[in-house]
Formats: C-alpha cells, structure tokens, sequence
C-alpha cells in the first residue's frame, strides 16, 4: 500500500510538474508485458500489480479526470488486472505504462488523451529512442 501510494504521488507531481506535450517523458519501470505475464503466472504479481494501481492513480490526479469510475461504471483492481492481462497477451512487446495509457483513455471514452495539447504525442508513448 505504501509503495503504490509513492508511486502515485511521485507520478501525479511529475504529470502535474507543467510537461508540454511535445516533451518527452521517462517513466522508470523496466516492467514489459513479458514481466507482467510471467508475474501473473507465478502469482507473484502483488508488485506489479500494486505499481499499476499506482500508474492509473497518478494518471487520474494528472489529468485531474476520473478513471477508476468513468461513465458511472466503476471497475475493480481485479478489472484492471484481467484487462492487463488481456493487453500483454494482445501486445507482448509493449510496456505495462502504455497499457494503463490505452485503459485509461479507453475507460473515459478518449477523454484521457484529449485532455493532451498534442494529440499526436502523449507523455507516456513509445518514442523511436527509447524502449
């Protein structure tokens, strides 16, 4: 609990820190999908797990927009995860940040990403230097 807690603050300081949307934006987590899988399938997931609650907390106090409860339709940590879950197998490359990007702005209807100045960059994309 006090993990994720850090990690949401440190995540809503520096999303609320005044990044312009064509700067770039490093989230320290070496967590790719492969990690969250294999993870999950150990049950052994509690940190990931925890760091995601963390990632979409930080997201929601960034933006200042509500995604755990969206549209009147709250979901669950368990939701979140089986939506995880489903995102790494989809996109086994990827990074768990970018899928809790992709839930959020799926969970408000694009809402997320509009709130961004720059809609052909957000601060948590891929970017063709780093991986």
């Amino acid at each position: 609990m006090r993990t994720a807690l850090s990690i949401s603050l440190a995540l809503a300081l520096t999303l609320t820190s005044g990044i312009s949307a064509g700067q770039s934006m490093w989230v320290e987590t070496a967590e790719d999908c492969g990690e969250w899988a294999k993870a999950r399938k150990l049950k052994r997931s509690s940190p990931h797990e925890a760091r995601l609650v963390g990632l979409l907390d930080g997201m929601a106090i960034g933006r200042m927009i509500e995604i755990w409860k969206a549209q009147g339709n709250p979901m669950s940590k368990e939701q979140v995860y089986s939506w995880m879950d489903k995102y790494c197998q989809a996109n086994p490359l990827s990074r768990v940040v970018i899928g809790a990007e992709e839930l959020a702005n799926e969970k408000t209807n694009g809402e997320y990403r509009r709130l961004q100045k720059n809609l052909s960059t957000t601060p948590l994309s891929d970017q063709p230097d780093r991986k």
